[in-house]
């Protein structure tokens, strides 16, 4: 049996009974493991029950503001909003719940993501610019690297079926982020303080993630930063790390060789990772259209 037969039966296998998964089994259901999950078994197209369970499990659980919380028990939408909207873009459902959650993403911008903002910011030398805009974890607190992707990812999926301006600019404000927040070394960390991320090296998944965020096959102002995740694609410490680069850079069109040998997925995070980079490599983008 192929190794994503064997991942895509042990995933299903961990679906809890109503619909929704847990990061470890048999714990209650939440937003990001049943939008990830998803995602990974919908990269095919199919349509069956079991998939259907978990769309109605996030729709179900769309909050009145438009966005998700991390799970029930929370109540306050977050960055997993963008990981819902993304689920629910690749299956084709209800674009009125897709746009909702856009709706908040775009809701949570601060004000330096005008474009007045970015303007008066470009004309300022590099060393004095202090971009700040992109996407906190949670309403109201710093940005970082990672929700900012998902959020440019799921606003970017509907970008095409709407000309509302909010949205593109909310994508370029988030990437001129991303671009401030770039490490020494071309790649990305965590984010949160320019200071920081200037003075720091990249962090392999991070850097991979990024890559996502910004249009396939771009010039020489992100030749580094595809250099430094092929850099730390030639020894990855770990699957996350692993499966984010290929998926980063297979969204680029860079060729890249398997080297999953040494490596085991031991939680569901790493089954979904897998699966979604098994079929970025194969030509597919499951994460960006």
């Amino acid at each position: 049996m192929q190794e994503v037969e064997i991942l895509e039966q042990r995933l299903r296998a961990a679906q809890n009974s109503d619909g929704g998964w847990s990061y470890h089994g048999g714990g209650k259901s939440w937003t990001e493991p049943t939008a990830m999950s998803l995602l990974a078994l919908s990269v095919r197209g199919r349509t069956d029950a079991e998939l259907n369970r978990a769309r109605h499990w996030l729709l179900d659980r769309q909050r009145a503001d438009g966005g998700w919380a991390p799970n029930p028990v929370v109540d306050t939408s977050t960055w997993v909003t963008s990981l819902a909207v993304l689920a629910l873009q690749r299956a084709g459902w209800p674009m009125k719940a897709r746009k909702a959650g856009c709706e908040w993403l775009v809701g949570q911008a601060p004000a330096t993501n005008s474009w007045l903002y970015r303007l008066l910011e470009k004309l300022q030398p590099a060393s004095a610019r202090t971009t700040q805009g992109g996407t906190p974890w949670y309403p109201g607190t710093a940005a970082w690297i990672g929700p900012t992707v998902f959020s440019v990812l799921a606003l970017r999926s509907l970008s095409e079926n709407t000309s509302d301006y909010r949205i593109q600019e909310f994508i370029e404000a988030s990437r001129d982020y991303l671009l401030s927040r770039r490490c020494k070394d071309g790649g990305w960390n965590h984010g949160g303080s320019r200071y920081r991320s200037e003075n720091s090296w990249s962090y392999p998944e991070m850097t991979g993630l990024a890559l996502l965020a910004f249009p396939p096959n771009p010039g020489e102002w992100l030749r580094k930063s595809v250099a430094r995740a092929q850099e730390h694609l030639a020894a990855p410490e770990s699957m996350q790390a692993l499966c984010w680069l290929q998926v980063g850079l297979a969204y680029h069109n860079i060729t890249i060789a398997d080297v999953s040998d040494s490596l085991a997925c031991r939680t569901y995070e790493d089954v979904w990772l897998r699966l979604l980079a098994l079929r970025a490599t194969r030509g597919e983008r499951p994460l960006a259209q």
